[in-house]
């Protein structure tokens, strides 16, 4: 089975799709009259082809054979989600779910038919209401469910909104992390290509969302909602706070606003303490980590890869739950050289 992303090409397909499993599947909870109402055959191909392209839609195939789609919207409204009549019961739900859960920018919402309320409520979604819902002047009972994520819940500030990244935000993504001047101090090198940026997406977002928790944001102005920097902790022990923004947008305090959104969510999530390194040449990155609260702890001499450059950073550490005075000292105990700096700001 392959998952890809919906193509104008598959429209009358999917019509097709929709409307007998419709009548087939769903039979069983309701009667002709509302399966009628439901799907009635007379698809606008037109309409359905602006949805499914405004939204992030893809397919399940199977050989030449398309068995199932799915879309879900920049809200994380999960639209439809239909698996043909012939292929039940072989997964294709689950994977085609799997795939757009990955590109929800937080919480999940779907208006779920009686027939897939069971299927939705193991994957850990939960009924809201109730309802009753009218088409062609036939009344349908559905479900409202929602799925709350742990995974990089969307945070708003005054200016901010802080969010997933998806697979929409390639070119914002790719002017990020294409400036070397933004990439100086960052460990990967400069991005070249789309190609690159796809990749790069790939294995540092989408499977961090794909794990029952991780907090990988986008920042991005209010005004357009478009990715203009990051912000990120990592899972392991050292739950290191890490972020970047292009560097028109520098000197705004826009890092530090982010931050600290992100910081006070950490805090709420019951996340112990975040610790974040800078490069000793880039005084600016350790003057946002005391903006955080953090305070300086020590510095370390390492190796960077893959750049493969001997660089010396200080650690900074903010406790939430952990003893105040309790210092994260794996880089300390890694690094051959380790030193405590006087004079280095808290």
């Amino acid at each position: 089975m392959l998952i890809r992303q919906y193509a104008p090409s598959d429209c009358r397909e999917l019509t097709e799709l929709f409307y007998n499993t419709v009548h087939q599947v769903n039979a069983k909870d309701y009667t002709k009259e509302q399966l009628d109402a439901w799907a009635s055959g007379e698809a606008a191909l037109e309409q359905w082809n602006c949805s499914l392209q405004e939204h992030y839609s893809v397919v399940a195939v199977e050989g030449d054979a398309i068995t199932g789609f799915g879309d879900i919207d920049k809200t994380g409204y999960l639209d439809r989600l239909y698996v043909h009549k012939d292929y039940q019961g072989q997964g294709i739900a689950t994977a085609i779910c799997d795939e757009l859960e990955k590109a929800a920018p937080g919480d999940i919402t779907v208006h779920s038919s009686v027939t897939a309320r069971a299927f939705f409520e193991k994957r850990g979604y939960q009924v809201l209401r109730e309802q009753q819902v009218e088409r062609r002047g036939i009344t349908l009972t559905n479900y409202v469910m929602e799925k709350r994520s742990a995974n990089t819940p969307p945070l708003e500030t005054g200016r901010l909104l802080l969010r997933k990244f998806t697979e929409q935000d390639m070119a914002a993504l790719f002017a990020m992390h294409s400036d070397e001047e933004v990439n100086k101090f960052l460990p990967w090198f400069p991005l070249k290509t789309m190609e690159e940026a796809k990749a790069f997406w790939n294995k540092r977002y989408r499977n961090a969302y794909a794990r029952e928790r991780s907090y990988q944001y986008a920042i991005c102005l209010k005004e357009d909602n478009v990715p203009i920097g990051y912000v990120n902790v990592s899972m392991d022990d050292g739950h290191d706070f890490g972020y970047g923004l292009r560097k028109e947008f520098w000197h705004r305090g826009i890092v530090t606003e982010a931050g600290k959104a992100v910081a006070e969510r950490l805090k709420a999530d019951g996340i112990p303490y975040i610790t974040a390194t800078h490069d000793v040449n880039n005084p600016r990155s350790g003057a946002v980590m005391r903006q955080l609260g953090m305070q300086y702890r020590y510095s370390y001499e390492e190796q960077w890869q893959p750049k493969d450059i001997l660089v010396t950073f200080r650690m900074y550490q903010l406790n939430f739950h952990a003893n105040p005075d309790w210092v994260y000292e794996k880089y300390w105990k890694e690094s051959k050289v380790h030193f405590v700096e006087t004079g280095v700001g808290n």
